[in-house]
């Protein structure tokens, strides 16, 4: 039937590939809310953190680019987390019980670590790929989406503009 047998080999990449992209519900302009567990087991709202500027991290403590870029979101916390920015670290590790408490405490992380569900990975557009960053404003509107790892330096001018604008 196909003259190349590659053929349907590429259409099948191709499909499982782009599939999951156009099914995802992420807005373009706005971050959903969520409700997340932490490690302690207490719900954190997406909401709880209306006002501020958020980073938002789809991470694995597995995934070597994740934990290259923890530093730098420590660094981002410890500068910005006095003039109303915060980050939000999201795991997506399949025993986080297990690996997120030493992983926490190795890297002196100073900011909430929550517990992806099946919902906020889809909800965010499908997350498949890690790490993902998602940048938003104020008004949880999403300003820059990452996939791959974040170059700091391109981070902190994007959080200095939002964090000098005030909310509407």
């Amino acid at each position: 039937m196909w003259p190349n047998k590659s053929i349907p080999l590429v259409l099948l990449i191709a499909v499982v590939t782009l599939l999951p992209a156009c099914q995802g519900k992420a807005d373009e302009s706005h971050a959903p809310d969520f409700t997340l567990l932490n490690l302690s087991g207490d719900t954190v709202n997406l909401s709880d953190y209306r006002g501020k500027v958020v980073l938002i991290n789809f991470f694995a403590t597995y995934c070597p680019p994740c934990r290259m870029e923890m530093p730098d979101f420590v660094r981002l916390q410890e500068k910005y987390g006095s003039k109303g920015f915060t980050v939000i670290a999201i795991s997506v590790d399949n025993e986080p019980e297990k690996v997120l408490p030493s992983f926490i405490e190795r890297l002196g992380l100073n900011f909430p670590v929550l517990l992806a569900t099946t919902k906020v990975l889809k909800d965010y557009g499908n997350i498949y790929a890690l790490p993902v960053t998602f940048v938003l404003d104020r008004e949880h509107k999403i300003v820059k989406k990452i996939t791959g790892m974040v170059n700091p330096d391109e981070l902190d001018p994007v959080i200095e503009k939002l964090l000098s604008q005030t909310a509407t």
